[in-house]
């Protein structure tokens, strides 16, 4: 599970403040810091869908209409969050199979690790 820690803390890092970007105008003596994904993609990151590494995941299926009367719309399994991709997929883990999975339909729990 180190890899996707380490992965997680870059995609952290790579989004917040560093003082070695200084970002000014040469006119005005203000130096402002920025972020390493602002630099690169000229856009503040969004971190609305972030979540906490390692918390209970609940997923669901996707093709809600499909499915029979009787059949459950949650993914069977104990799942985690593991890390992001790009800024709306989330990629989960499942503890038990050890098979990892993208979705973008899950919910969260922030403070239950399981």
């Amino acid at each position: 599970m180190w890899d996707y820690v380490i992965e997680h803390a870059i995609w952290l890092k790579n989004r917040v403040l560093i003082a070695a970007l200084l970002y000014g105008d040469e006119d005005v003596n203000v130096a402002i810091s920025i972020t390493l994904y602002k630099a690169f993609t000229g856009n503040y990151p969004d971190f609305d869908k972030l979540r906490v590494f390692g918390c209970k995941a609940i997923l669901y299926k996707i093709n809600i209409n499909h499915l029979t009367t009787f059949e459950p719309r949650i993914r069977d399994g104990t799942w985690i969050f593991i890390r992001m991709e790009g800024n709306s997929i989330w990629k989960v883990l499942n503890i038990k199979t050890l098979a990892i999975a993208k979705t973008i339909d899950a919910c969260f729990n922030k403070y239950s690790f399981p």
